[in-house]
Parts: structure tokens; C-alpha cells; sequence
């Protein structure tokens, strides 16, 4: 056989490999999109899902779903209506539209498959809604099917705005890289977002509780806030049916945050809120049947006019039942499913019994949180804690005689420390829109409240510790009668 014989074989054997490679990897690709449009059906709920179709093709195929979700009756539209059964709520339908391409070189990679999908139509909004939503561009994802088993995705979502009257949502693009391992029990990933703000416009005659007089005098009051160069890593574990609270951690950085509030058209924004170069953490783990989350948040700024040199808060929630955390899955998954004339009401609502059962596992494994919050400002540092720990889970009798709010007060103990440093109250005081007081005054002060057992003065801080348990308050060590629980 000569060279062109052999060449001409070679390539014909590779052409054919090729495609009987793609005819193959296009019918794994069919299988695995069937297997995660049942995930869907699964989660969302059967009637969710209203119709799908898969038309396959040599080198790609396209596929259409169609999903469908009932909103609840907003409170305006039962009114305008005038009986809240003739406020039915219409149901709105969304297409995805999906390419798939097959490997083994799937959209110019060297993949299984390459599936890009896309919003198609939207049906049953409004035209305010549409409105509203004008430059807003839908969200792609792309997801890529390694030989492995493993799915890299990432999700795109281009900038926009959604305007609403005197209020506006913005934001720059996003980002989301992440990757599902073979047996999809890990994923982890990252994202960016450069800028996410919003403006909000707050008119208080539109409050029920505020008198058409005094509403018609009242100047509008705009919130506005801001969130920039928010960055963030997330590895989390998928495993035992946990998604709520999947074991795991994520850590991040937001550039700056900021809070401001216009009392009144043309007056200078009021600072809430300035805080940069912040980081945080978060670590959710697992041992038996418990979990427990450990979160951190450190930066600097200001809140308020008070100038921060540092800001640390320290978050801890330990002992929460898996059994319980999965029973409201359960419900948070029944709740959107269910008939939104019921919904809200929890003892008809098939969530209900979902959250009852979850309720006592939760008590029963005791659970605790804490929180410290330390902050550094004119070189002197400050530190507030406080904590809930329910000690011992409440008998069936506790609760029948006054419910679960009493039975867990009594059952449960509260504590609070606060370190001030003294040399903070002129400051604190000028903050709050009050003259500094002169240091005989801020002496006189700080003296009454010793006498009263209120605080102690320890060198330069002034110190207070309050624990409430077994029905006891305690303050500084002298246990005192609260006034509301007085006859």
C-alpha cells in the first residue's frame, strides 16, 4: 500500500473515530441533560415544569424548557380588586433556551459537551414590569461537561438597572466560576461583582399608620446604599442532602460599603454607613448529627459621624440539628410550591407540619449564639458581647401552659458584656446631636450609674456584665428585679 493509500486510511479511520466519538458523546450529553431536567423537576416540583424538548443533531442539539411560577396577590392588587379571591394571581412562564454542543472538541474545547443557556421569553408580567425591567439583559450560563464527570460553570450577568418610580437598583457585571465534581458532592468556585447600589425613595404617605395630614407635609426621604469591589472564594460540600447549611467555607473582600439618608430633596446626604477594606470569612462544619457556623467580618471606616480606625465582628452559631435544618428544606421547598391562597397560613399550609417536627429537634440539641463586636477609635478600644444558649429543651408541659416565647425564656440563658473606654463618651454624645459634655459632667454621670449598680469603672473603661437565666437577671454580680416582671 502506498503513502497516499495509507494517509488517505489514516484519515478516513480518524474522521470516522471522530465522529463516531461525537454520535456517542452526544448521546451521554442527552442522558445527562435528561437526569438534570428531573433534578429540576424534583426540587421545583412537577407541576413547575410545563413542557421540554430536546432536538438532537450531529454536533449539537437545541433544547427548550419551559418553567412556570405563580406569584402570591401583592396587598394593592387585592385592594383595586376589592375581594382578595378576584385578585387571582396570574402565573408567569420563562424559557430557557439551550445549545448543546458535543465533544470531544465541544465548542472549541476538549470537553464531553458545551451547554449555553440563555433566557428565552417571559410571559404573564405586567407592563410596569417590563417596564421597570427595560435594562435589565438576562443572566447566561455556560457549563462545560469534562470527560470525568465534572462540570465547570459560569454564570454572566451583564450590567444593568431596575427603576421603579423614584427608586433604582444598579449594578456592573457579575461573575460566577465554579465547578461540580464528578459525583456532585463539592462545589466550589469564585465570583466578582464591581458595584452593586441602591436607591430607594420612601414617601410616608403611603404608610397606613401615618395620618393623611401629617403624610401630605412629610418630605420624601431617599436611602442609598453601595457596595463596591466585592470579591469571594466558596468551596462547600453538597453531601447527605444538605444545602441550607452545607459544610463548608467562604472567604471574600468588599472594597467599600456605604449607607447614606436624604431627609429632603436638595439637602446634603446624611453618612449611616462608610466602611472599606473589609474581609470575611465564613466556616460551616459538621460533627455527627450537628452543625455549627463560625463567621468574621474585619474593616475599617465609620458609622454614623464616629470615625472607626478598626471594626471586628465575630459571629458564632453552634449546635444546630442536621435532622432539623433538613426539615426546613423540606418546608422552604413545600413553601414555594404551595397554593398562594395558603401560603401565609401556616396551620393549613403543607409546610406547617415540616416546621412543627423541625421546631423540637432544633430545641433538643441545644443550640448557642454569639456574638463580639470590637472596634478601635482615638486609640482606645471597645468591645460589646452577647449570646443566646438554650441550656435544657422545655417538657410538653412548659409549652402547653404558655407556649414556646415563655417556655424557652425560661429555659434558656442571656448574657451581655460591654468594655466602653471612658474617654468615648464625649464623642459618643456628639454623635447622638448633643453638646460634649464638660468632664465634671461625664464624672457625675459616670458616678450615678455606679451608685446605681448600672456599670464599674475599671481604670479607664467603664464595665457592664448582665446575664438572665433560670428566671434570675443578674448585673455585675447583684442579682436585680426587671420592672416588667413586676405584679
Amino acid at each position: 500500500m502506498n503513502k497516499k493509500a495509507v494517509f488517505g486510511t489514516a484519515a478516513v479511520l480518524l474522521v470516522a473515530g471522530y465522529g463516531a466519538a461525537t454520535w456517542y458523546l452526544g448521546e451521554r450529553a442527552h442522558s445527562a441533560y435528561q437526569e438534570a431536567v428531573a433534578d429540576i423537576s424534583k426540587l421545583a416540583g412537577a407541576e413547575a415544569l410545563v413542557s421540554q424538548q430536546y432536538t438532537k443533531g450531529f454536533w449539537s442539539s437545541q433544547a427548550q424548557l419551559v418553567l412556570q411560577w405563580t406569584p402570591p396577590v401583592s396587598e394593592e392588587g387585592e385592594e383595586e380588586d376589592g375581594d382578595a379571591s378576584a385578585a387571582t394571581a396570574q402565573p408567569i412562564r420563562i424559557t430557557l433556551e439551550n445549545t448543546v454542543r458535543h465533544g470531544p472538541l465541544a465548542g472549541w474545547r476538549l470537553a464531553a459537551a458545551v451547554i449555553e443557556t440563555r433566557l428565552g421569553a417571559v410571559e404573564g408580567v405586567s407592563d410596569s414590569m417590563r417596564q421597570a425591567f427595560a435594562k435589565v439583559s438576562a443572566p447566561t450560563v455556560t457549563t462545560v461537561r469534562r470527560f470525568t464527570g465534572s462540570h465547570d460553570i459560569a454564570l454572566a450577568w451583564p450590567a444593568g438597572e431596575i427603576g421603579d418610580g423614584g427608586s433604582l437598583v444598579r449594578w456592573q457585571p457579575l461573575a460566577y466560576q465554579m465547578n461540580l465534581n464528578s459525583d456532585r458532592s463539592r462545589l466550589s468556585g469564585h465570583f466578582a461583582w464591581p458595584d452593586f447600589a441602591v436607591d430607594l425613595l420612601h414617601n410616608e404617605a403611603e404608610d397606613d399608620d401615618v395620618p393623611a395630614a401629617a403624610a401630605a407635609e412629610a418630605p420624601a426621604t431617599r436611602f442609598a446604599m453601595a457596595f463596591q469591589g466585592m470579591k469571594g472564594d466558596f468551596d462547600m460540600e453538597l453531601q447527605d442532602g444538605l444545602w441550607l447549611l452545607a459544610p463548608g467555607h467562604a472567604k471574600g473582600t468588599l472594597g467599600k460599603v456605604t449607607a447614606t439618608r436624604t431627609a429632603a430633596a436638595g439637602a446634603a446626604p446624611q453618612p449611616l454607613v462608610a466602611l472599606q477594606d473589609l474581609s470575611y470569612g465564613t466556616t460551616i462544619s459538621r460533627s455527627g448529627t450537628q452543625l455549627g457556623v463560625v463567621g468574621a467580618l474585619r474593616g475599617t471606616g465609620s458609622i454614623g459621624t464616629v470615625a472607626l480606625e478598626s471594626l471586628e465582628v465575630n459571629e458564632t452559631v453552634s449546635r444546630i440539628d442536621v435532622d432539623a435544618v433538613k426539615l426546613l428544606q423540606t418546608a422552604l421547598v413545600a413553601a414555594y410550591r404551595a397554593d398562594q391562597e395558603t401560603a401565609l397560613v401556616a396551620t393549613e399550609a403543607p409546610w406547617g407540619e415540616a416546621l412543627a417536627q423541625a421546631a423540637p429537634k432544633f430545641v433538643a440539641a441545644l443550640p448557642a449564639y454569639a456574638v463580639k463586636l470590637s472596634a478601635k477609635m482615638d486609640g482606645e478600644q471597645g468591645e460589646l458581647e452577647y449570646g443566646l444558649e438554650i441550656k435544657n429543651a422545655p417538657n410538653a408541659d412548659e409549652i402547653a401552659a404558655g407556649g414556646w416565647g415563655p417556655a424557652l425564656l425560661k429555659s434558656s440563658a442571656l448574657h451581655a458584656n460591654l468594655r466602653l473606654p471612658k474617654a468615648w463618651l464625649p464623642r459618643l454624645a456628639q454623635a447622638a446631636g448633643q453638646k460634649a459634655p464638660k468632664p465634671e459632667d461625664i464624672d457625675a454621670m459616670v458616678g450615678m450609674a455606679q451608685a446605681q449598680g448600672f456599670v464599674k469603672q475599671e481604670a479607664a473603661h467603664l464595665t457592664s456584665a448582665l446575664r438572665v437565666e433560670g428566671g434570675k437577671t443578674v448585673l455585675n454580680g447583684k442579682e436585680i428585679a426587671l420592672p416588667f416582671g413586676r405584679h
